[in-house]
């Protein structure tokens, strides 16, 4: 054999040869050779547990208080235009075993920081089913165009039903995860990676004023468009009982101009990935998307939430038809002397991982000087403006949280079934975070989770934009050094249930 050089990364079991690698070095014959031979195999992202998976409708009901958007002119929604479901993912080793409880919920927050409504719905729905903290994460698809259930809207127009709304979604959630956990079955979860071109950035140099940014398409600079897309399999008959896709793209194709409740791009992915896979339940996790978003978006049309939804089902679709069996590694079995002389590799079973552990912990993170609940009233006393108002009275709702312990924490999840990892995070996140991440653990399938349990706190951004008049730099508490707390955390989290 000839001298060669060859970049490659090192796994935590064997090193793979990867062409694309940063680091160069020049290798003997028999390292080449041995490198060589341990790549003759593709072992998938999978893990095996009991699993159940089943949703329930949450459509709110007509007239109820909608408006997010600082420059829409109605409080009140005029009607549906897809339906709003909580999905509820339970993973167990063993039937005896304390669940692990995933729930997806079309909602932008639970609430807000002002009335604690996220807190108190975890709580409720902790007790109603016996777990732990650490076994439920509910993540928030943050669609914009749904309603926002906090008690401090309720003297707005159509505020009335934000309560009765409340307990509605307690009881969805409780009922839909008590139904998955009635129906777990032996299954294998299979994750594979794949892109879809719907996210852009959206951190744009205001082209009338160059010393602010606008949150709106930035065509200069790449996006992340890693796609996570998981399917679960039922061992005893091979068929697909649910699937699951996480993506990074903030759902607001659907701007100030609509008055129609919706689950934005998500709800035609849904009705597509579910049509094309005999009906079964799928599940979004919505992934640091806080510098991105679809390039055409704020838009009253429901059709383009639809179009935008279709490509991410195209992109999902084609993950999960390039699949192999659950089960299956690609392994290289022999070669074919023909014209040329031929590699032949072919699926083979192998044994699954059943390591199913989970962990949470809460960690702190950098806060900005704050102004006081006080200062905030006075403020807000005497402003007129409607728009500046509302940014008050959210600095005033995350004035009382830090009020409550002298600390800004937030809690960290980190779940790992086989060779997936679930990590899941109670805020914003710029991109950064799951792309590090990813690349810090390679040799797993990061389902990199945002706005679990999310009160509406805000954003984590990288530490060179903190100074900038950027709204993610400035809406949020948080000071410099955050991105690095909140990453440190997530692979300290990580590197708990690894070991």
């Amino acid at each position: 054999m000839q001298d060669n050089k060859w970049k490659y990364r090192k796994s935590s079991d064997v090193p793979v040869c990867f062409p694309e690698y940063e680091q160069s070095l020049a290798l003997d014959d028999f390292t080449l050779y041995n490198l060589f031979m341990s790549s003759l195999e593709v072992t998938p992202f999978e893990g095996q547990a009991l699993i159940g998976i089943m949703k329930r409708e949450i459509t709110p009901p007509f007239g109820i208080y909608g408006r997010v958007w600082g420059a829409s002119n109605h409080d009140k929604s005029e009607g549906s235009h897809k339906p709003l479901f909580v999905t509820a993912m339970s993973m167990q080793t063993e039937s005896d075993d304390m669940p692990a409880l995933l729930v997806a919920i079309d909602a932008g927050s639970l609430g807000d920081l002002d009335g604690r409504e996220g807190e108190q719905l975890r709580e409720s729905v902790r007790t109603a089913l016996q777990i732990d903290d650490a076994h439920l994460m509910i993540a928030c698809s943050h669609t914009h165009a749904s309603p926002w259930f906090a008690r401090s809207r309720s003297a707005l127009p159509g505020g009335d039903l934000i309560e009765r709304y409340l307990e509605e979604i307690a009881t969805a959630i409780i009922d839909a995860c008590k139904e998955a956990l009635a129906h777990r079955v032996t299954s294998i979860v299979t994750f594979s990676a794949g892109k879809c071109a719907l996210a852009s950035n959206r951190d744009l140099i205001d082209p009338h004023n160059p010393d602010r940014f606008l949150t709106g398409f930035n065509p200069a600079v790449e996006a992340d468009d890693t796609l996570m897309v998981g399917r679960i399999v039922r061992i005893s008959d091979g068929e697909t009982i649910g699937t699951l896709v996480n993506y990074a793209c903030h759902p607001t194709s659907l701007g100030w101009g609509n008055k129609l409740i919706s689950p934005d791009y998500v709800g035609a992915m849904r009705e597509k990935i579910e049509s094309e896979t005999g009906g079964v339940p799928c599940l979004f996790l919505q992934g640091a998307s806080g510098d991105l978003g679809p390039a055409y978006q704020y838009v009253a049309e429901t059709d383009i939430a639809d179009a935008h939804g279709k490509q991410l089902a195209y992109s999902s679709l084609s993950a999960l038809t390039a699949m192999y069996p659950a089960g299956n590694k690609f392994a290289f079995i022999r070669s074919v002397e023909s014209g040329a002389p031929l590699g032949y590799w072919e699926p083979v079973p192998y044994e699954v991982p059943k390591e199913l552990l989970v962990s949470a912990d809460r960690v702190s993170l950098p806060a900005k000087v704050w102004p006081s609940v006080a200062e905030l009233d006075s403020q807000i006393a005497v402003t007129a403006d409607s728009f500046a108002k509302e940014r008050l009275f959210r600095k005033r709702s995350i004035a009382k949280l830090m009020l409550t312990g002298g600390e800004l924490g937030l809690t960290i999840y980190g779940w790992r079934l086989g060779k997936i990892l679930f990590v899941g995070v109670q805020c914003e996140v710029y991109s950064i975070w799951q792309q590090d991440l990813r690349e810090m653990f390679p040799d797993y399938a990061i389902v990199a989770i945002t706005c679990v349990d999310y009160e509406a706190i805000g954003y984590v951004v990288p530490d060179e934009l903190h100074d900038l008049n950027l709204y993610q730099a400035w809406q949020p508490p948080f000071d410099k050094g955050v991105m690095g707390a909140l990453f440190a955390g997530s692979c300290q989290q990580i590197r708990k249930i690894l070991s």
